[in-house]
This record gives C-alpha cells, structure tokens and sequence, in this order.
C-alpha cells in the first residue's frame, strides 16, 4: 500500500464562512467546557472523605476543593465496590475483557467473510439477504428486544457465556455495512491479477483484500472495545451473573449513595473512565482520521 501526503494550504474562508465557523466553534467550546469542568467537579469529589463531602453538600458547598485529600477511595474501590450479586470491582473488569477476547475474533471472521460475499459476488438471494438486513437495522431495538430474548432463553443462552458466541456471529448491523463499503471500494482489478497468475478466490480475500482492510478492522475493534466497556443494557438483560463494568457501577450506585460513600462511588467512575481515556489517547489518530489507500496506478 502506499500512503499520499497531503500538502497542508491556507484556506481562504468569505466573512459569512468565518462567522458560521465562529458560531460552530463557540457552541462546541462552551459543551466542551460544561463536559470537563463535570468531569473536573466528579474528579476532586471523588476525593473527599465521606463525612466532608456530606457536610459540603448540606452547606451549599459541592463544587469546594477537598479540605482533606483521601488517597485511600482509590485504594477502596477494589475492596468495597460490590454489586448486590457479590461480583467484586476486579471481577467486573474482567467480565468485560473475556468477552471481548471470546467474541471479537468470531465476529471479525464471520462479518468479513458475509460482507465479502455480499459484495463481491452475484448469486441467486443475494439481493434478498441484503434487504433483510437493512430490514432488520431499520426496526426499532424496542421492537426486537423481546423476540431477542425470548430466542437467547429458548437456546439455552440466558447467562450463559456462550451468548457471547453466538451474539457475535456476524450477519449484519453497522460493522457489515461498513465492510461492505469496503470491499464494494476495492477495484476488481486486483483480483482479476490473481487469476492471471493462477490464484483463487482464497488468494484474492486473504492476500490481496484482507491486509487493506487490516487499519479499518482496526479501528472498528477498538470501537468495538470502547462501546462493551459502556453497555450495561446487554449484560443486565442477558448476563446478570456476569455484570461487567459499566452495569457492575449501575446496580451499586443507590447502594453506595444510599449509606454516605458517595465519594468512593464517584472514585470508582473515575477508576472506570481512565482505561477509556487511555485507550483514546493512544488511538485517536487512527479512530479519527485512518484511511486506507489503495495501490492501482493509473
């Protein structure tokens, strides 16, 4: 593959472009700026012993910086963080990282494979197989969830691990449409190179087509990471032994806020936010701005 550096150049905006950008910019400045001072506000109280931030929110005084700096809701969060079920902090982050680790290489096989078929080849259904899908997307999730369920428990699958398995399998939704772009991209010419030097179908997928589509796999497994380690809908409904991060904070929040540990409670978000926080620093790039460039000339 060969990548194009692109030139940066000035651009010359009119007075009405400028005043709109302008306008745009300040709206998404002031939302930035509600997000991290929240952010901010959750961070220092997070902090606070728990009798300090009780009296500073009787006295009208929630937004103060901590009197005293208690290091140790940190060190808490691991021991005293526990979901009604008994699954401790630790647990719940490993509940989301087996699934992933399950799951993710079953729907990257499977979603690639239908997508490259759908979309490279004419075959009697095709054209149907198609319209469902788009079917299926446009439905509202109010409107499928109960059949959902009602299929996961008929399988035998209601909080059972292997409803990672076969939710995984993938048929459809956002990543099928996304490598179905991508392959429909792709020039036919590459494959009609390796049958002139004799290769085959599995030639074409895993030695021309699959390694261009490696940064957006990429990508969309990370996205992928990221949106498992904020759904607490899935494991509520489906897994409720194997409660992950985000429904383990969820089913202890009126506990902790319940008994005055509202400040380890706010200490245990913080803890959940900084691996995401991580993660996008490190791969914002690739999540913003990857693309992928073709090697055809001419």
């Amino acid at each position: 593959m060969n990548t194009v550096k692109i030139p940066k150049e000035k651009i010359r905006r009119s007075k009405g472009e400028r005043v709109i950008y302008s306008f745009v910019f300040a709206i998404f400045a002031i939302y930035a700026i509600m997000i991290l001072y929240l952010m901010f506000w959750m961070i220092t109280n997070s902090f606070k012993p728990f009798v300090e931030y009780a009296l500073d929110i009787v006295n009208g005084r929630a937004f103060d910086l901590p009197d005293v700096w208690r290091w140790k809701n940190y060190a808490e969060v691991y021991s005293l963080i526990r979901t009604p079920g008994g699954i401790t902090f630790p647990e719940m982050i490993w509940n989301n990282i087996w699934p992933f680790l399950l799951a993710s290489p079953i729907n990257v096989v499977t979603t690639t494979w239908f997508a490259y078929v759908i979309s490279r080849f004419k075959f009697p259904g095709r054209n149907a197989i198609y319209a469902v899908i788009m079917f299926t997307m446009i439905i509202p999730i109010v409107g499928t969830g109960g059949a959902y369920f009602k299929l996961y428990d008929d399988l035998n699958l209601y909080n059972n691990p292997l409803f990672y398995v076969v939710g995984s399998i993938g048929w459809g939704g956002t990543n099928f449409l996304l490598y179905y772009g991508f392959f429909k991209s792709v020039s036919q010419s590459y494959a009609e190179a390796v049958y002139i030097d004799g290769g085959g179908e599995f030639t074409v997928f895993f030695k021309i087509i699959l390694p261009q589509a490696v940064p957006m796999i990429t990508v969309l497994l990370i996205n992928s990471f990221i949106a498992s380690w904020n759904d607490a809908m899935t494991t509520l409904l489906y897994m409720p032994s194997y409660l992950t991060i985000s429904a383990g904070m969820y089913s202890v929040q009126n506990t902790l806020l319940r008994t005055g540990k509202t400040s380890l409670y706010y200490a245990g978000l913080v803890t959940t936010m900084i691996p995401m926080l991580i993660i996008f620093i490190a791969f914002s790039d690739k999540i913003m701005t990857n693309l992928s460039v073709g090697g055809l000339k001419g």
